[in-house]
């Protein structure tokens, strides 16, 4: 919900916290070191996603949404990129429809923003996509990410 050191795009923003490992793209996750270090500096979204196993921290598995983050893009009136949830997935299996579709709303109602949705997810964000979103907005820019060439099947999934 910050300035991003990220270079291609402005802001984050994160209503969702927590993961699951769901590929070998996801082995070298920032967001799962990084989770322990706002755990660890307080940010209480953030206690309890992690372990640790061996040397290396991992996701836990708990998933949790932030419903009082939702109001953070309505505050920002200068035009930004925004990518939402570099924390976590918000089309991860754990995320309530309905959780997914408030996000959705919000980004419906501030259209002066471009948001940029990844996900390692795309079969469930097309569902979403095609049988309750209904029309793609413009200013959201769907992806997935493509680690090897086991998972290039995933931009089948974003093709209409």
């Amino acid at each position: 919900m910050a300035e991003s050191q990220i270079e291609w795009t402005d802001s984050t923003w994160n209503p969702v916290a927590g993961c699951t490992i769901a590929t070998a793209g996801c082995t070298h996750c920032y967001a799962m070191s990084m989770a322990k270090r706002l755990e660890a500096m307080g940010v209480e979204k953030y206690a309890g996603l992690t372990r640790q196993s061996g040397k290396r921290t991992v996701w836990n598995g708990v998933v949790r949404t932030d419903p009082d983050s939702l109001d953070t893009p309505y505050k920002w009136r200068k035009p930004r990129k925004i990518f939402v949830n570099s924390m976590s997935d918000l089309f991860h299996e754990e995320v309530d429809d309905d959780f997914v579709l408030a996000v959705w709303k919000v980004m419906a109602e501030t259209p002066h923003h471009n948001y940029q949705i990844l996900t390692k997810r795309p079969e469930r964000m097309a569902e979403l996509a095609i049988n309750k979103v209904g029309d793609i907005l413009p200013n959201v820019w769907l992806g997935t990410s493509i680690e090897n060439s086991e998972v290039v099947d995933r931009l089948d999934d974003l093709l209409p």
